[in-house]
């Protein structure tokens, strides 16, 4: 036994544990726990730098005029009334039954449609989009995105590689941002360096803590020693 390895792995534990427990009461402004607190900084910081926007419409601005003509078959007969609205908004001419709809448009236009609507929910404008089409704003982007994913496939079956491309960019540069950072507030990381350090430098202390607390702890009451053989003289 080792008093004083003991009594130091017990205080590292201790506090450790005290720590924690902070850690998990909703004293982080909004009634958040630390991990909750975290989880919004770091999600703020990652919507700061992923707006693609622009280079999303940039890269769908060519294919306006481009005819295209694709059937697909969404989850529900529900689902594809909800689609159908989204793209005859978009210019496009499309016939329901059941599951399957029957698209035909102007592919630019449609794209750029879908980015419209996925810039105004990354910035938190739901009630925009949801005045558009009568129904959420984050359904809205869903709907987008799973036709996406048919019209996808579909455009690759026709051997139209290069349009079913641009449609998989927007589909994961655009639909998805604006859905994930739906309700998220910006934040640049240069304007968060000082509480960004802090929470990394923070984060490999705590950890190393309870290892050590750990270590001390058995060090304390002798595990992990062995008696050192000697060996007898001749």
């Amino acid at each position: 036994m080792n008093a004083k390895k003991l009594a130091t792995g017990l205080i590292l534990l201790i506090s450790f544990f005290i720590i924690l427990f902070l850690i998990f009461m909703p004293i982080y402004g909004e009634g958040r726990n630390g991990l909750a607190f975290s989880d919004d900084f770091f999600n703020s910081l990652a919507k700061g730098s992923s707006n693609y926007m622009d280079d999303m419409r940039k890269l769908a601005q060519p294919l306006v005029g481009t005819p295209f003509g694709v059937e697909i078959k969404m989850a529900s007969p529900r689902e594809a009334e909800k689609t159908e609205i989204l793209y005859s908004q978009a210019g496009a001419q499309v016939e329901v039954a059941g599951q399957v709809l029957k698209i035909n448009g102007d592919l630019g236009k449609v794209l750029l449609k879908s980015v419209d609507d996925a810039e105004a929910m990354f910035h938190n404008q739901g009630e925009k989009v949801q005045a558009q089409y009568n129904y959420a704003g984050q359904e809205v982007l869903k709907n987008w995105w799973a036709s996406f994913n048919k019209v996808d496939a579909a455009l690759k079956h026709q051997k139209k590689f290069k349009e079913a491309k641009v449609v998989s960019e927007v589909q994961k540069r655009a639909l998805e941002p604006g859905y994930n950072f739906y309700g998220i507030i910006p934040k640049s990381v240069g304007e968060n360096a000082a509480m960004l350090v802090f929470m990394l430098v923070f984060y490999v202390i705590y950890t190393l803590w309870y290892g050590y607390g750990i270590f001390e702890l058995c060090e304390g009451f002798g595990m992990g020693h062995e008696k050192a053989a000697h060996k007898e003289e001749v």
